[in-house]
């Protein structure tokens, strides 16, 4: 496979390490342009590359499609040796929410929500899990300048100052103005890659054909309507618009139509409110009706409407593509699915609006609004041209320029107070600010049963749909009033987490709980909603219907429910020794690979000893359930097991008891015995009693990371949790029996001698502790706690199959 030049300059740059701006237009092969230095390198095992690549888009894309492709790609046209594990995390398509893929395409949401340390779509008491998967891996970010200058966009370029400081970083766009890109750049101390109006044409003519592509702009003098679309049809037409709730109106009125006139037109629908399996046989059909090459069809007579699901990144054509206004870059980004093919002649219709969601509202939103109103009156002056790739770069310098230049300064102007915000989240304060840091990419999941008290198992696992807060807003107000006329006992509940206390016991299980909701200033409270089934409902071909009840649609909870997010229902008995073995074995095997590289860039940033942060985690896995050898907690797993009718004897260090969460009579037996013998906490304990270890051992900051991670293996935002200990007298020997499962060079640095066998309340435990504020320091410990807690629930795994 030959890639382009602007191709190969851009793998160049990234394989030297540098930054880039890249802007290249639509269809010109920027996802291969961003990912072939990546896969590339992968084939190689080159060491000087990251193993990881996280491909951030703005909105719910087709993710599915950058899968697809991205297979096809690697087996078929650069046949490599081994295939990267490819991943989705998006919120209608959670398959990665602990980020363990080796290449992933997810949206913003999910990756400024997991490096923030408030992970959608996982208990709080895995806060902070995702945080480090970030950490020197290779960022892509597509579509970059469409993040919402208000919220994720500032937090956006936080994430990205820190990261590009140890592996490079891609930001890429069909539609930066001049401005944008220079001053991001800049910023950034990257390069700016650009492709040129000349290899524009070289790329535009790759392939012969008769007639050069053309496209051609209109503006239409009223909105968009089903009598508009269907008048202008000939056999392949695209309509976009803003919202789904327009999506599905014209949807309805264009099956109306064809229905009463018995039209052969084929007719679909795609947004991002359908279940998984239906959005695949949709998007399926989609690539199978408007793609080209192999498996596609270009026959008969096809409608499609959609929402901005579709933006960005789907190689699909039409004749006609019908848009309401949005952003000049979002227009661009529209029209590049029409006549997308070289010889191809298309139309692209704009039609006004009158309300600007969900770019703008009539609260905020007005730098939007003015350059929409602003784009609508460009284009009229230049409806009926052609547009090529110098025309849109016009269209966009001319319309975007002055709100690029307001969001920059903007940008650059706050990231003080920027990363003050981010320090609070961060530090634990995630109700406080954290909505303000991805706000407009933030989404409330919606489900649909009569009884949630059985989605309680993993109720963020449970089929659902997002809703953005706005849209949520207005349909309660909805389903208040149809709920009085049914005379409905409840409307909806929202699901009930302990922030503060996230596994209190620190047994890995989140107790969850439904709440009435009886008034919509309540839903800022929480991310997850349930409703009455007689209020909504779900069709397959149109999607979540807010408005329609009783369809026979329950939300259900996945097979492995419990196995997704690691819930503790049931444990076997294993010794200390037993445990920590396992733990060290699954980080060797599976969590090794994803640290090596981004060990080796924070320790030459940190200016730390090579090895250092890799011996750091391997001393963090070993000493990690020091705190378990206390008298308290092994006199409890004593009683505990003599309750279930297992006993052990006092030489016996236990690690996990037999647990069963699922046997009543169990827990029963296990609750009276804890009552006799409460189960004292253990990570903090631990982390104070082994903190001489790696004080000794490393250097400051990397010890207070290593520290830190001990003590929020479990509770993730843990201060001053801990409680008087007393280590049991044995607990130097169970220690010093599993010094042997770590390398010769990180046992010289261990003796079990310098742990702290007792501790009263200590009021300057805060100060053994890692904070944001410390840059290097923090980003080790994200990268620890995700080892260690990986490795912790793998291995413990290895003891329950």
């Amino acid at each position: 496979m030959e890639l382009y030049p602007y191709q190969k300059r851009v793998a160049k740059l990234l394989r030297a390490g540098k930054s880039v701006v890249l802007q290249a237009p639509t269809g010109s092969g920027k996802t291969i342009a961003a990912i072939w230095p990546y896969l590339e390198s992968w084939d190689r095992q080159a060491t000087d590359f990251p193993r990881k690549c996280i491909y951030v888009v703005p909105m719910r894309v087709l993710a599915h499609q950058f899968v697809e492709s991205t297979i096809k790609l690697v087996k078929q046209d650069m046949v490599l040796s081994s295939i990267p594990d490819v991943k989705i995390q998006t919120g209608d398509q959670p398959e990665d929410r602990r980020f363990e893929g080796d290449l992933i395409f997810c949206t913003i949401d999910q990756f400024l929500s997991s490096y923030l340390t408030m992970p959608y779509g996982l208990p709080n008491r895995l806060a902070n899990l995702n945080a480090g998967a970030g950490v020197g891996s290779y960022l892509v970010f597509d579509e970059f300048h469409l993040l919402d200058p208000e919220s994720t966009l500032p937090s956006a370029w936080y994430v990205i100052k820190q990261l590009s400081k140890l592996a490079p970083v891609l930001l890429m766009t069909a539609t930066f103005s001049k401005t944008m890109l220079d001053m991001l750049a800049e910023e950034l101390n990257a390069t700016v890659e650009t492709v040129s109006p000349e290899e524009a044409r070289k790329i535009e003519g790759r392939i012969q054909t008769p007639v050069l592509r053309q496209r051609v702009w209109e503006t239409a003098k009223s909105g968009l309507s089903s009598e508009a679309v269907l008048n202008a049809h000939q056999s392949r037409s695209l309509v976009l618009c803003n919202t789904v709730r327009t999506a599905q109106r014209i949807y309805r009125e264009i099956k109306q139509k064809i229905d009463a006139d018995n039209s052969p037109i084929q007719l679909l629908l795609l947004h991002s409110r359908f279940l998984t399996e239906d959005r695949h046989r949709i998007e399926a059909e989609l690539r199978r009706l408007f793609g080209k090459g192999d498996g596609c069809d270009g026959s008969g007579s096809v409608i499609a409407i959609a929402t901005q699901t579709i933006e960005v990144g789907v190689d699909i054509t039409s004749e006609i593509l019908h848009t309401e206004l949005a952003p000049a870059s979002s227009i661009i980004q529209r029209a590049g699915r029409c006549a997308r093919y070289p010889g191809e002649q298309g139309k692209v219709i704009v039609y006004p609006v009158e309300k600007f969601t969900p770019y703008a509202t009539d609260k905020d939103g007005k730098a939007w609004k003015d350059e929409m109103q602003a784009a609508f009156q460009w284009l009229q002056a230049h409806s009926g041209e052609a547009f090529d790739f110098d025309k849109e770069q016009e269209f966009v310098n001319a319309v975007a320029t002055p709100r690029d230049q307001r969001v920059l300064a903007g940008l650059f102007a706050g990231e003080t107070s920027r990363k003050e915000d981010i320090s609070r989240v961060l530090g634990g304060d995630q109700q406080a600010a954290g909505r303000l840091l991805i706000r407009n990419a933030d989404s409330f999941r919606i489900l649909i049963h009569p009884e949630p008290d059985e989605l309680l198992e993993n109720p963020k696992s449970a089929s659902g749909f997002n809703l953005q807060p706005a849209t949520l807003y207005g349909v309660f107000k909805d389903w208040q009033n149809r709920a009085d006329e049914l005379g409905l006992d409840w409307i909806a509940k929202r699901l009930i987490e302990d922030y503060e206390h996230a596994d209190r016991d620190e047994d890995n299980r989140t107790d969850y709980d439904w709440k009435l909701i009886t008034d919509s200033s309540v839903l800022t409270s929480t991310r997850l909603v349930v409703v009455n089934p007689a209020l909504a409902g779900y069709d397959p071909n149109e999607g979540f219907l807010p408005d329609r009840g009783d369809t026979s649609f329950i939300s259900t909870l996945p097979e492995n429910a419990a196995a997704q997010t690691w819930e503790g229902y049931s444990y076997s008995l294993e010794s200390y020794e037993e445990h920590i073995q396992r733990v060290l074995t699954a980080f060797e095997t599976v969590i090794l690979p994803e640290l090596e590289y981004p060990a080796l860039v924070l320790e030459k940033a940190a200016n730390w000893q090579s090895g250092s942060l890799l011996e750091a985690a391997r001393l963090i896995c070993l000493l990690h359930d020091v705190g378990k050898l206390s008298k308290g907690w092994q006199a409890w797993a004593r009683a505990h097991q003599q309750a279930v009718g297992k006993p052990i004897p006092a030489s016996f260090a236990a690690a996990h008891t037999d647990t069963d969460r699922k046997n009543l009579d169990l827990q029963a037996a296990a609750k009276e015995a804890a009552r006799r013998n409460p189960k004292p906490h253990h990570a903090a304990e631990g982390a104070l009693a082994v903190a001489p270890i790696f004080f000794n051992a490393l250097p400051k900051e990397l010890a207070q990371a290593a520290i830190t991670a001990i003590t929020r293996h479990h509770t993730p935002f843990t201060r001053e949790k801990n409680q008087r200990y007393n280590l049991e007298t044995l607990a130097g020997k169970h220690v010093a029996e599993t010094v042997g499962f770590v390398p010769t060079e990180t046992r010289r640095k261990i003796n079990p001698a310098q742990m702290k066998t007792n501790q009263p309340p200590n009021p300057s435990f805060p100060q053994l502790l890692v904070n944001p504020s410390q840059e290097f320091g923090w980003l080790a410990y994200t990268l620890l706690v995700r080892a260690l807690r990986r490795a912790d629930q793998t291995g413990t795994s290895y003891s329950t199959r």
